[in-house]
């Protein structure tokens, strides 16, 4: 029996029902404030637990997003976890069947009815096609994508209520608010993961020892994913290991970390320089390690020597596997181009060559003051030239560096700022396997490389000729412009611009210190000429009443302007 609709007058209550429990938590956990301030995140942390299963999912969002808020709130929402009750088999199976169009028997041989894992968005059950292929199986739960456009649609009409909090805002909202519910909204989309997972299957499965599960596009819908499955561990595993090795000074373990850290940094280079797309996620959970035995397949796999060396070599009896392709980055040429040069800059260790080359790949948002960019760009890049790999923090790093763009008008190019992330969560994979290697040390070739490989030598020499025929031809007239600037130097008519920082600033202090002088004067003006006429003994009653009315407006204004003082007084304050 089809399940009734719910009317619409029930629709609108729990509506109202539900943001009222939303302005509820927020309030009680001052969670806008504190989001907007990056202030307090255990408290955001709990609202998020106590609002459920579509927050819980934008706080496991914002946990690897240290480009929206800081580290501290990132690592806090990574203590969040799903309490979500797993759908019946039977669910999971109507909507297999409804979705695919085809019953389970005709696509499975076999289904584990018990999910062995279950989140917010959906569950995650072990199963086997017809061929014999063992996969897994990703359902989202009945009406999950109704409750988050409910929920996220709630939280924007709550935004309003920004107005109350103090001007002292680190991050904007509203443009968090955003980027969440496009995140959101791509993963409740798992076409969008079948297309990012083929495609990375393409360019990277086999890759060395990279193993990429293939994803069964024929049997995925928009709420189903069939993907390959793949044994393993997470790499934390391991990683947790090396830790341990380091402190009982055990080198047992050297030769296979120091492979895999030169694996992950290559490839990651080659997603980047080569592919132009690339996993925005790599974090250690969507990385998996398995150690092959002699029966397995595979474990006899050879891979092509370095370029240049004839022959194949036998590639060690352990693979990593790459897992999660729903947030991904794609890179245009132009931007490619643009970030080559960034990574060619770094190692001028210039601040001003690194700073114009952050520019030519981001937008300006308003006026730009390039002299107070770079003097603000360079204790950040300090910190590349003069600290060693595990001394950094790039999860500081990244978001100091996006609010340092926001706050002159610069807005990062949005991919620019999801490979700043990846790239700082690999190297941090890296810094715990091979501390001696640096990934910029590593980068610095490829950038080089792909330099080489896409300039085009004819249009460099053909630019180059112009400009050289161009200086030629104004060489003869180089006397007389200096003759023709003797003579404006000599007769008076020179003229010099001064160009400061912040003149619009120093502009607009000026003009409200003397609108607040204009103000005294006038003040001053109508408080002498009311008393003239209260003290007047005129017969005429009126103009002492404009005297008194003069009085009452002079300590109106004067009050209003005590009350302006200490209210901008207490705003500074608060910033402080």
């Amino acid at each position: 029996m089809a399940e009734e609709p719910i009317p619409k007058w029930q629709a609108n209550q729990n509506r109202h029902t539900r943001f009222r429990t939303i302005v509820s938590v927020i309030r009680k956990y001052n969670v806008l404030s504190n989001l907007a301030r990056q202030k307090h995140p255990s408290q955001v942390r709990a609202a998020f637990e106590e609002l459920g299963p579509t927050f819980i999912k934008v706080g496991q969002i914002l946990s690897s997003r240290t480009d929206i808020v800081k580290p501290e709130f990132a690592n806090e929402f990574k203590k969040l976890q799903d309490n979500v009750r797993s759908d019946s088999f039977d669910v999971v199976k109507k909507t297999i069947e409804t979705q695919t169009g085809k019953q389970m028997s005709e696509m499975f041989a076999s289904f584990d009815e018990k999910p062995f894992a279950s989140a917010s968005m959906g569950q995650t059950h072990h199963a086997t096609l017809l061929n014999g292929q063992k996969v897994v199986v990703k359902v989202q739960h009945p009406g999950i994508d109704a409750e988050v456009a409910l929920d996220i649609s709630l939280f924007e009409r709550a935004l309003p209520l920004l107005r109350y909090i103090p001007d002292s805002s680190v991050i904007d909202l509203r443009e968090m608010v955003a980027e969440i519910k496009r995140s959101l909204f791509n993963e409740l989309d798992t076409s969008i993961e079948v297309r990012n997972g083929t495609r990375f299957y393409h360019l990277n499965d086999h890759d060395d020892i990279l193993r990429v599960p293939h994803v069964y596009a024929k049997y995925s819908t928009q709420k189903v994913l069939v993907n390959q499955y793949m044994p393993g561990t997470s790499i934390q595993h391991f990683m947790a290991k090396m830790i341990k090795a380091d402190e009982a000074d055990d080198h047992r373990y050297d030769e296979e970390r120091q492979y895999l850290a030169h694996v992950l940094v290559t490839n990651f280079l080659k997603q980047v320089f080569e592919d132009g797309f690339f996993h925005a996620d790599p974090h250690p959970g969507n990385i998996l390690l398995r150690e092959l035995k002699k029966d397995d397949i595979g474990y006899n796999d050879t891979v092509a020597k370095t370029t240049g060396i004839i022959g194949k070599r036998k590639l060690p009896p352990y693979r990593l596997v790459y897992l999660d392709f729903g947030m991904m980055g794609s890179i245009s040429p132009n931007l490619m181009d643009g970030i080559a040069n960034v990574v060619i800059a770094v190692t001028t260790e210039n601040t001003r060559q690194v700073g114009k080359a952050i520019l030519a790949i981001s937008n300006r948002t308003g006026e730009v003051d390039e002299e107070a960019f770079f003097s603000e760009l360079a204790p950040f890049l300090g910190q590349y030239y003069n600290s060693g790999l595990g001394d950094i923090d790039f999860q500081g790093l990244i978001f100091e560096m996006v609010k340092v763009c926001r706050t002159n008008n610069i807005q990062v190019n949005p991919e620019v700022t999801l490979l700043g992330k990846a790239f700082g969560t690999i190297e941090g994979i890296v810094e715990t396997l091979d501390p001696t290697l640096s990934m910029m040390d590593v980068a610095r070739p490829f950038a080089r490389q792909y330099m080489r490989e896409h300039l085009n030598l004819r249009n460099e020499l053909e630019d180059g000729l112009l400009a050289t025929a161009q200086s030629l031809r104004d060489t003869p007239k180089l006397p007389s412009r200096l003759l023709s600037a003797l003579d404006t130097f000599e007769n008076g008519q020179t003229r010099v611009n001064i160009v400061f920082s912040h003149r619009k600033m120093f502009i607009d202090r000026i003009d409200t210190m003397v609108n607040k002088v204009v103000l005294a004067v006038i003040l001053a003006a109508l408080i002498v000429g009311s008393s003239l006429l209260v003290q007047s003994h005129s017969d005429n009653n009126w103009i002492t009443y404009i005297g008194i009315f003069g009085y009452v407006t002079a300590v109106v204004v004067i009050i209003g302007l005590v009350i302006g003082t200490l209210h901008s007084w207490y705003r500074h304050w608060r910033q402080k």
